[in-house]
């Protein structure tokens, strides 16, 4: 009897199964892999950190600008509409439509065009002041302060609000219609020896210093009003 040795070839699917298996990642393979990913992560990580904060930077110097913005306007509105009403304050005294010879403010002034939009029985006209001081945070601001009345009783207070953060100086200075300046007003008579109170300054030089900003100067014209005194 004859035998017939028949050699016995591999299936195709054990081929298959090892060859899966050859494809297979080392550990080093995938410790590697995980290293290139945590690159890669971190690269990202900190470009979305670098836009994050610049994007708040960006939002924070926008809110400063507006902030500049309004009170400049404010301070050109409000010098730009003075008017030569003089007032008596809560003790009596009076005070002269323009001045500095309030302790405490920097800027005094009545000005014309307050809105009414209730019609209420008042003034169209307001007292106004400026001044630099500390807030609540302990930071030097610019302050406007305003009276409800023109003329006060005793008890007015007036109404104070911030509108400039973070300011290292504010300077106020007066121009006359002879084109001289001064820093305190109202300036003395040529013929007496006293303030010259119904005078409004020609012209108003102001300057501040702003953080992120510097120093900003504005000079805001007056019309000029001459009156007897009575």
């Amino acid at each position: 009897m004859t035998f017939t040795h028949h050699r016995i070839s591999s299936s195709p699917i054990n081929s298959n199964l090892k060859k899966h298996k050859q494809q297979g990642f080392t550990l080093l393979e995938v410790m590697m892999a995980i290293a290139i990913f945590a690159v890669i992560a971190l690269g990202c990580w900190q470009v979305l950190d670098r836009v994050i904060t610049t994007k708040s930077h960006l939002e924070q110097q926008s809110i400063q600008l507006r902030e500049l913005q309004r009170a400049l306007w404010l301070l050109a509105r409000d010098i730009r509409s003075i008017v030569n009403r003089p007032i008596r304050n809560d003790i009596g005294e009076q005070e002269a439509a323009v001045t500095t010879l309030i302790s405490g403010y920097a800027l005094l002034l009545t000005r014309d065009g307050w809105p009414n939009p209730l019609g209420e029985k008042r003034s169209t006209m307001q007292r106004v002041a400026y001044q630099a001081e500390l807030d609540e945070n302990g930071n030097n601001s610019l302050f406007r302060y305003y009276w409800p009345v023109l003329d006060q009783a005793p008890n007015t207070e007036p109404q104070r609000q911030v509108i400039i953060e973070n300011i290292d100086y504010f300077e106020v200075q007066f121009i006359d219609n002879q084109g001289n300046t001064s820093f305190h007003w109202p300036e003395k008579s040529d013929n007496e020896n006293k303030t010259s109170d119904h005078i409004i300054p020609a012209g108003i030089r102001i300057r501040l210093d702003v953080s992120h900003y510097g120093e900003i100067e504005r000079i805001f014209s007056i019309r000029s009003i001459e009156e007897e005194s009575s």
